[in-house]
């Protein structure tokens, strides 16, 4: 009887594949649940001379939503999921949807509320309504301005829809799901970069080789459902190249050669072209287009896992072993596209255990230097120390022993790009171009795109109060006091700067004590202007009174 009651159990908490229309109810009813927080957009409403594309009884649509918890903000990352370039490959439109209604969920990371993160779960609805490859007769994923010998490109719908999101933000960081191989593959996939047969390096091959490595170990393998480790490189490398490819053009239209494509010159291609830096990464989410629905893995599974963050135990068998029958293709995909977006931005998460011990971690890195640790009492300075960001499999977190309630602390850090800077051969032989990139390394990087900006966010300046932090939580996360320390006032020599201990605690107190002192001295001077006027006044009167006693005499 357990045994029907757990199997009944699982079947309910299982992963399912979703129908188009289905895709598209979903993703309406998160945005009237979440209207704040989640925002659905139409990229070809307003385009000219689109081809018309049946869904069945009603013409596709093409949407995507907008998550972030202060939309307006103008300098969020912004980190793009798409899926559905092909439509006969369906783990990528599942797992955005299911991505969508975890962002929606109150149980979601907390370092999520500071991202913008744009779910694009159909690029090519035609596809994935009628199970075929291409929108009809045309590949959406050779239709983009870069290496394209095309006479014309920007001919379906897809491509042109997805161009429009490049017209709106500047994205940093992306993927694109596919099918039918098992690997996590980055530029360059274009056939003009590419020599003996093998890509050619790029110039942000480094940064894109580690977030690679990241992503593979957090979508970890799982041989009990028979899901394979991913393989990491070079898209030409580990799939084919390609002309007129959207991560190549996703990655480098902003400053690498692109195509007119004939009669495309208008505003419409050529703003989103010239927007694109986005380290963006194609996964093959499997060898097999449509996996059986029996390794999709379950909703539970999801949820234990992120219980804390990051979910290390990837590097740990025996843990990742009690999750074999629910660790399935849209589990580990869910993971790979929350590991890219925690690396959009640096933050700091801070435990204390309500005694005497307090961990620091470092999300957003995989290493950090320059750590400088300042407390308000200045008996314990850190300076200068290298340390482990959460993405380092050793890492335990930063261990600060014999705090007390009332310590204030400065802390500041980077997290470690030098391998960003560390190009072999890159082709052709620029510095990084990418936004992602120029922002950890750069010190005065700064972009502006319309409403939009990106600046340097590698130096970064927090202050924690203690007695501010909830023990009972498994972490206090701190973001939203990140400062870029170049734009401030704040001397690069740590070492020299001191904090108030009634710095961040007592501002309310010191102003009541200006006020009681104002109050005083008034009072005083009221007495003493009150004594004056007598004394005056009465020496006025004496001085009469003589004069009226010598007039008498």
């Amino acid at each position: 009887m357990n045994s029907l009651f757990l199997t009944l159990f699982s079947l309910i908490q299982a992963y399912q594949y979703y129908s188009y229309q289905e895709i598209v109810d979903t993703f309406k009813k998160l945005e009237i649940d979440h209207t704040d927080v989640f925002r659905l957009y139409y990229p070809t409403k307003d385009l000219d001379n689109l081809r018309y594309l049946d869904c069945g009884d009603e013409e596709c649509q093409f949407f995507y939503a907008e998550f972030a918890q202060n939309p307006n903000a103008a300098d969020l990352p912004t980190v793009l999921i798409a899926a559905g370039f092909h439509g006969d490959e369906v783990i990528g439109q599942n797992v955005v949807t299911e991505l969508a209604k975890y962002l929606t969920s109150e149980s979601k990371l907390e370092f999520l509320n500071n991202r913008r993160i744009l779910l694009y779960p159909m690029v090519n609805p035609y596809g994935y309504y009628h199970k075929v490859r291409e929108e009809m007769g045309k590949d959406a994923n050779r239709d983009f301005n870069v290496d394209n010998p095309s006479s014309i490109c920007f001919q379906t719908n897809a491509a042109r829809g997805l161009a429009q999101v490049y017209n709106k933000y500047i994205i940093q960081l992306g993927i694109t799901f596919h099918g039918g191989d098992n690997s996590i593959s980055y530029s360059w996939g274009t056939c003009n970069h590419k020599q003996n047969g093998m890509a050619t390096e790029s110039p942000d091959d480094s940064a894109m080789e580690m977030i690679a490595r990241i992503m593979k170990d957090i979508a970890a393998e799982n041989n009990n459902l028979q899901i394979q480790q991913y393989s990491i490189g070079r898209m030409t490398d580990l799939v084919y190249e390609v002309n007129g490819g959207y991560e190549d053009w996703a990655y480098a239209a902003g400053w690498d050669r692109t195509n007119t494509c004939g009669n495309r010159n208008s505003e419409e291609y050529l703003k989103p072209s010239s927007n694109a830096r986005a380290l963006t990464y194609l996964i093959e989410a499997g060898f097999l287009k449509q996996p059986k629905s029996n390794t999709l893995g379950t909703i539970e599974t999801t949820n234990q896992m992120l219980q804390n963050w990051p979910p290390l135990h990837f590097y740990d068998q025996k843990l990742l072993t009690k999750y074999q029958q629910g660790y399935g293709n849209i589990n580990r995909n869910l993971m790979a596209s929350l590991s890219l977006i925690d690396l959009a931005k640096p933050y700091l998460i801070a435990k204390w255990d309500g005694e005497k011990e307090m961990i620091l971690n470092f999300g957003g890195c995989y290493s950090v230097t320059k750590l400088t640790i300042i407390r308000s009492d200045k008996k314990s300075i850190i300076q200068d120390q290298n340390t482990t960001g959460i993405w380092d499999q050793f890492n335990k977190g930063y261990v600060l022993p014999n705090i007390t309630k009332n310590d204030l602390f400065e802390i500041s850090y980077q997290c470690d790009v030098k391998q960003f800077k560390t190009q072999r051969n890159p082709d052709p032989k620029l510095q990084p171009q990418s936004y992602f990139v120029q922002s950890r390394i750069n010190d005065t990087y700064e972009y502006r795109f319309d409403q939009y900006l990106v600046q340097n966010t590698n130096k970064i300046l927090y202050r924690i109060n203690v007695s501010e932090l909830n023990h009972t939580k498994i972490n206090s996360l701190f973001e939203t006091q990140q400062v870029s320390i170049y734009v401030t006032t704040q001397s690069e020599d740590h070492q020299d700067q001191q904090i108030s201990p009634n710095q961040n605690n007592n501002k309310k107190e010191h102003i009541w004590w200006l006020l009681a002192i104002f109050i005083v001295l008034s009072f005083v001077l009221t007495i003493l202007l009150y004594k004056y006027c007598s004394k005056k006044q009465e020496e006025e009167v004496m001085e009469m009174y003589t004069i009226q006693n010598e007039a008498k005499l």
